[in-house]
């Protein structure tokens, strides 16, 4: 019925308990902070000062950002794809792009980084440093470094700038390896080093940098461009406008804005390069062009001369100039037609001899044929994107591919349309040529002579016609070259705030303030973790199903030698403890019985516990007896320093006479046997019948026996000696039993190897925030559930050990959210 008592004080315990809530835990983790704040404040402020060095020593990065307009023909602000373009490509199973995505490729390609790093020599770096961070220069830079010979390794060394006007060059390093190289030089001079041929110019002169040393390094070119190139984004600014935003971050912001300036001069220059393309290339044919048909006008002119001279005609006869009249218009349509089928001629000649993807066909008045004039405009605008994607994308791409046959579609389409043009002008010049035959057939009658000077003029008329057409063409080409201008327009020149980006100071203290709060929380956390010893009475409940009657609190009274309640100890929370295992004890025994005291291990505590557990008895008008059964070391002999023939003496035979053996009035309604000589034999002693005799014998005058045993688990002594205990009280002490055990024990306790073993916790932090569950009033209230309420908390003890019970608190929480599934 008692044990049945008990534990449904233990539920009614633990259902109280799992109301506990996270605030606890907070509450537990604020008391660690405060009992450690000295080494958290340490580590906050260690922490805080390395990363103000950190800080200190991090270049400044700053982000400069400008906006681009991408405007298409009819400047309208919005973007249009080539309507035609995207026409054949579909037709061609081509899916159509943005071309402002393209456009921002092309302002991220490597290709135009290539030429600012060119125009703008970024391969050389100059860095000094102010205080313990490296400030790179560039606006303000008073030195130029140029490297005369080829270079193909990364090269560094500093300069330093003399007060007498020179430079001393010294600490080179070439692909990271120290090179042994120090010399003075002055402004100008070039000098040779072992990596080549280099001159220091003065940019400009500042007594500021005086003394001053300047750290210098140049890098491939390839490694300049991936490095810039990463610096440099471009980004829509908003899907609903054609805006391109540049944002660059570096460390000295005059090159940031530098940059973005010369990258979009340099891609409005290359687009302008794109579109005069088509131009450059007429023009180069029209000048070929004019080249022959001038010679060949030149030739047809001295046939002439040469034909008059010889046949001594200075005018054609009267009937001749009647059939010049006649056949006027006949001659002049004819004329037309001649140059057009000769223009039309060598265009195809021009698009079959010249058939590739990168080729622009030049731009020439085909008469009134608009139809083929808009084809080869749109053929040499396919051309132009062609060359700019090309230029920063590999030839396996799927877009590039799509735009070449797009490009061998058009040209094929231009060719046969070519084809049937001049068909349409040979049959159109037959029928001008029957009309003129018709003319030369009534003129019969003129002299050859006439004839053949007449061939000859018209031949003359033909070439000097086509001639003036291209001079206009060239004229025309070269008005296209001096208009063609980029189609984008700066919205934002390069702009940014004055302050850097990075490092960010206030997130790095912030992280750092953090991590000196972590690094000594950590510390604890672990120290918590490998401590494998019983923390509490909670790590007892969590493997021990066996009833715990009583929580001892640790003993503080250092005055006290024999660590053993007097009427001084009154009302202190060790005192209440004791009575709080008494009154417990109660409904185990009913009043007398014998109690055996043991533990796993020696230091548990059971010596003091059992002489103290006596004392209460005792002091309740309860007639007990303390026997020292420790035959082994006679721990309780030595502490109340009695000593006879005690116990080894009854079990031994050398008395039989039980009063020789104790030792009267130990304490108030206490007496104690103690254990005697140390025997050569103890276990052999302690399975007499003698014990058996003794026993009986006591429980005849005294209401409680309490035998103090040795550990359980070292020696058999205390299982011998269990043979007559009534309630076998197992000490576990916090702080020095190991949780391991506590599975071995449960085993041994559900085995019943012991009779009516129940659990004393030893050492319990008093308080409401440790191991036991009291309040902290400073007085008891026992209400008999095998736990002890009642002894408050001892003012003149430091609580050493309040983060341990952190722990107990999640396995608390988290046995309360386990029974809630």
């Amino acid at each position: 019925m008692a044990e049945q008592y008990i534990e449904g004080a233990q539920q009614l315990q633990q259902e109280e308990n799992e109301e506990m809530d996270i605030f606890s835990i907070l509450r537990i983790c604020v008391a660690v902070f405060l009992r450690n704040w000295k080494w958290f404040l340490l580590s906050v402020v260690a922490c805080l000062l390395f990363a103000l060095l950190f800080v200190k020593k991090q270049p400044r990065v700053y982000s400069r950002q400008s906006t681009l307009l991408i405007e298409n023909n009819d400047n309208n602000g919005k973007y249009a794809n080539n309507s035609a373009l995207n026409a054949l490509k579909q037709l061609n199973g081509v899916q159509v792009t943005d071309n402002l995505k393209n456009e921002i490729f092309i302002l991220q390609s490597r290709r135009l980084m290539e030429m600012v790093v060119e125009r703008m020599n970024l391969d050389v770096d100059y860095v000094m440093m102010k205080g313990l961070q490296p400030v790179t220069l560039f606006k303000h830079n008073p030195i130029k470094v140029e490297f005369l010979s080829p270079y193909f390794e990364d090269i560094s060394f500093e300069v330093e700038l003399l007060p007498s006007k020179q430079l001393k060059v010294s600490d080179m390093q070439i692909d990271d390896s120290d090179v042994d190289f120090k010399q003075v030089v002055s402004y100008g001079q070039s000098f040779n080093s072992p990596a080549g041929n280099i001159r220091i110019s003065q940019a400009e002169f500042d007594p500021e940098f005086v003394g001053k040393i300047i750290h210098v390094t140049r890098i491939k070119k390839e490694d300049a461009i991936t490095k810039f190139n990463k610096a440099v984004t471009a980004s829509e600014v908003n899907k609903e406008a054609s805006l391109i935003s540049l944002t660059c971050k570096d460390n000295n912001k005059d090159r940031a804005e530098a940059i973005l300036t010369v990258l979009m001069d340099l891609y409005k220059r290359d687009i302008v390069e794109s579109k005069n393309s088509v131009a450059a290339n007429t023009a180069k044919f029209v000048d070929q062009r004019i080249d022959l048909i001038g010679s060949e006008l030149n030739d047809v002119e001295n046939k002439l001369a040469k034909f008059k001279q010889n046949n001594k005609i200075v005018d054609f006869t009267e009937n001749a100039r009647t059939y010049l009249q006649q056949s006027a218009l006949s001659q002049q349509e004819l004329n037309k037609t001649q140059a057009e089928l000769s223009v039309a001629k060598y265009l195809r000649e021009y698009v079959v001899k010249n058939a590739s993807n990168t080729n622009l066909i030049p731009d020439l008045n085909l008469g009134d044929n608009g139809a083929m004039q808009g084809q080869i405009g749109k053929y040499n605008d396919a051309v132009i994107q062609y060359t700019r994607l090309s230029a920063n994308s590999s030839n396996s791409s799927s877009v590039i591919q799509d735009y070449e046959k797009s490009l061998v579609a058009m040209r094929s389409a231009i060719k046969v349309s070519l084809d049937n043009y001049v068909n349409s002008l040979q049959l159109q010049l037959k029928k001008i040529q029957s009309v003129d035959n018709r003319f030369q057939s009534a003129m019969q009658g003129i002299p050859q002579k006439e004839i053949q000077a007449l061939d000859i003029t018209r031949q003359q008329t033909i070439k000097e016609t086509l001639y003036t057409y291209l001079l206009n063409k060239r004229e025309e080409v070269a008005l296209q070259l001096a208009i063609n201008e980029a189609n984008i327009r700066i919205v934002e020149y390069p702009y940014g705030l004055p302050t850097p980006i990075s490092p960010k100071t206030g997130i790095i203290l912030f992280v750092a303030f953090l991590l000196g709060l972590a690094i000594p929380a950590m510390i604890l956390w672990a120290k918590i973790q490998m401590d494998t010893n019983v923390r509490s009475r909670r790590d007892v409940e969590e493997v021990m199903t066996a009833p715990i009657l009583g929580d001892i609190p640790e003993w503080v009274d250092d005055n006290n030698e024999q660590k053993l309640l007097t009427k001084d100890d009154n009302g202190k929370a060790i005192s209440e403890a004791f009575r709080v295992l008494r009154y417990n004890l109660n409904f185990v025994l009913k009043d007398k019985g014998v109690i055996m005291m043991t533990s796993s291990t020696p230091s548990q505590g059971k010596s003091f516990i059992s002489r103290n557990l006596s004392v209460i008895l005792g002091v309740a008008g309860k007639k007990t007896i303390l026997v020292d059964a420790d035959i082994r070391k006679n721990t309780l002999s030595n502490v109340v320093r009695s000593h006879g023939t005690g116990l080894t003496g009854f079990l031994n035979g050398n008395t039989d006479n039980v009063d020789d053996i104790i030792v009267k009035d130990l304490s108030e309604n206490l007496d104690f046997i103690p254990a005697g000589i140390r025997p050569p034999n103890p276990s052999e002693l302690l399975m007499s019948d003698n014990l058996d005799k003794l026993v009986s014998e006591l429980r005849k005058r005294y209401d409680y026996i309490v035998i103090d045993t040795t550990p359980a688990i070292s020696v058999a002594d205390a299982g011998i000696v269990n043979r007559v205990a009534d309630v076998t009280l197992y000490v576990i002490r916090v702080g020095i039993e190991d949780r391991r055990f506590l599975k071995q024990l449960e085993l041994l306790y559900k085995s019943g190897k012991y009779h009516n073993l129940n659990i004393v916790v030893n050492g319990a932090h008093s308080g409401g925030e440790g191991g036991s569950y009291g309040y902290g009033y400073g007085y008891g209230y026992g209400y008999g559930y095998g736990y002890g309420y009642g002894y408050g908390n001892d003012e003149n003890k430091k609580d050493g050990n309040l983060f341990k019970s952190v722990i107990g608190k999640f396995s608390q929480i988290r046995r309360h959210n386990v029974r809630r599934r």
